[in-house]
């Protein structure tokens, strides 16, 4: 899992992590720093990301660091992203080192650049369970906030079921069955 990269609204205090948010971070990232020397993290690179993150709820901007309100989705701006993610993909596609990445972040990256008529049935099916993980993951930390621990274990369950056949049938696809 990702290291913890917390930010928080000025105005309310909501709080988002973008370490679940590699695809967008690491575009961002690749159309400010290029390739070359590539990491993942948002660190070094506050600036950008914060001119691409949606507005919270309430309306305020977000800031690097925790803040005191509740937890939030992260969000970006389509408009703002699709510049920069277009950018980072050129960057990424110029980066031989990186061309695993490419097959991984193709269909969230076609999205965030405005291409969604290029996503093949597979590329759509693939983000659909995306979606549907990152919901069961959701559900799992609400449960265990709300001390449900049956309703946890079972979104766990679920999500553990679901994610093995996401990493089956793309991550590992191109494998030989053991």
């Amino acid at each position: 899992m990702a290291a913890p990269d917390p930010w928080s609204c000025r105005a309310c205090g909501s709080q988002i992590d973008l370490a679940g948010c590699s695809i967008e971070v690491g575009l961002v990232r690749l159309a400010t720093r290029g390739g070359d020397g590539f990491q993942l993290g948002g660190a070094g690179i506050e600036p950008e990301l914060a001119a691409v993150l949606a507005s919270c709820e309430c309306g305020g901007r977000f800031t690097p660091g925790p803040g005191t309100g509740p937890a939030a989705t992260a969000r970006f701006d389509p408009d703002a992203i699709r510049d920069p993610a277009a950018r980072g993909w050129a960057a990424l596609e110029a980066t031989p080192a990186l061309a695993e990445l490419r097959e991984v972040w193709r269909p969230r990256a076609l999205v965030l650049m405005g291409r969604e008529q290029e996503l093949s049935k597979e590329d759509v099916l693939q983000l659909r369970l995306e979606e549907k993980l990152a919901a069961l993951q959701a559900e799992v930390e609400r449960a265990t906030a709300a001390g449900e621990g049956d309703a946890a274990e079972a979104a766990h369950a679920r999500y553990i079921e679901l994610g093995t056949t996401y990493v089956r049938r793309f991550v590992r696809s191109h494998e030989p069955a053991a």
